[in-house]
């Protein structure tokens, strides 16, 4: 047990972001067992009640924006961001353990005797990247443990085994442990994410058009260019829906008895456009799990220790149309036949929660 938690991420709340998402249910997670816990962010636009609302939090966590207008776009404000997380770190004198996303923070404090995990859940780039080779340094190296999303990272960074563990994403299965007033659509599938390239919209429009008696439900941010330059015409068995908020996931998911999870052999981050399917760990894939539903997803190696095939999902080919609308078919024809693949996704959903991830962080004994 710590006196106190910081946990340090560049980001501004509101957001519609993955990385939000995650930071913020690992904060609530923590919080579960910690009475003192400080996000720091560049910025907050909405109030604390507002967030804890939105994003479904259930322990209160303390938040503090680092700035009042400036947000993080250039090396100078992640340097000040990093000054400034640092000067409040300091200022506690008590046992405290520190979590970051920032690669610049965290190296920062690390250079000033500061130990802490730093998350990565992509290959790195400009300024990041460039500070990261800080690392090397022993005086540096020593106060820096490695949380990975993915083992494949271990191809940018050479890192020792005892300097880095392995944790995928993960979710709050109580938010899925409800009896939601909404009714399952019938002969209804459904999609939660990112409209972006690789995601598999196109995948999902080419499916609909073999099967003109199943309706598609889409849920994303429609503002993107991905989805303005989607040819839509003639297709009146898919509706798209804009972005939804978090705390309205569990319920509208519960509307479908198929979850579809249509990855691209390449898939890109928007924020970022990197290619992460040899990394990627989806938020949406332990949500999909955590619904309870049947999901077909897409055959990669990336996910495979999670996604098992006739277990707890249908896998399908991305480059074979004729495998999902297979696979949609024989479901609806005979949906009790496949109770067993619920089953197998609450299992898996109960073995990948955020309280075991934050559990494993803390049985470390880095701070030792």
């Amino acid at each position: 047990m710590f006196d106190t938690v910081y946990y340090l991420a560049e980001l501004s709340l509101p957001s519609k972001s993955a990385y939000t998402i995650h930071v913020i249910q690992m904060c609530n997670a923590i919080s579960k067992n910690q009475k003192d816990v400080n996000l720091l962010i560049p910025n907050q636009d909405i109030k604390y009640e507002e967030i804890k609302k939105e994003y479904s939090i259930e322990f209160d966590f303390k938040i503090f924006p680092i700035f009042k207008k400036m947000k993080i776009l250039n090396f100078i404000s992640r340097i000040i961001y990093a000054i400034k997380c640092y000067n409040k770190i300091k200022k506690k004198k008590s046992n405290y353990l520190v979590i970051s996303r920032s690669v610049i923070a965290s190296i920062f404090l690390a250079i000033f005797q500061v130990k802490n995990f730093l998350e990565i859940h992509h290959e790195l780039k400009g300024f990041s990247k460039i500070f990261f080779q800080l690392t090397k340094f022993y005086f540096i190296e020593k106060n820096v443990k490695y949380i990975l999303i993915n083992s494949y990272l271990l191809n940018f960074f050479n890192l020792k085994k005892d300097k880095y563990f392995i944790l995928d994403d993960a979710v709050n299965i109580d938010l899925f442990n409800h009896s939601f007033e909404t009714k399952v659509i019938p002969k209804t599938c459904g999609y939660f994410g990112s409209l972006t390239k690789g995601k598999g919209i196109e995948l999902i429009i080419e499916i609909a058009k073999k099967l003109p008696e199943i309706d598609f439900h889409i849920y994303g941010d429609l503002s993107i260019s991905a989805f303005k330059d989607l040819d839509l015409k003639n297709h009146k068995n898919i509706t798209f829906f804009d972005h939804l908020k978090y705390s309205k996931i569990p319920s509208t998911m519960n509307k479908y008895e198929i979850l579809l999870m249509p990855y691209l052999n390449k898939v890109f981050v928007r924020s970022k456009n990197l290619e992460v399917s040899k990394y990627m760990s989806p938020l949406k894939l332990f949500e999909y799990l955590a619904a309870s539903k049947i999901i077909i997803a897409s055959r990669l190696d990336v996910y495979s220790h999670i996604l098992v095939d006739n277990y707890n999902c249908l896998l399908s080919s991305s480059d074979k149309i004729s495998e999902w609308v297979l696979n949609i078919s024989n479901i609806f024809s005979d949906l009790k036949k496949y109770e067993y693949i619920r089953n197998g996704a609450k299992e898996t959903a109960i073995k990948n929660t955020w309280d075991k991830r934050v559990k494993i962080i803390f049985a470390s004994k880095f701070y030792n």
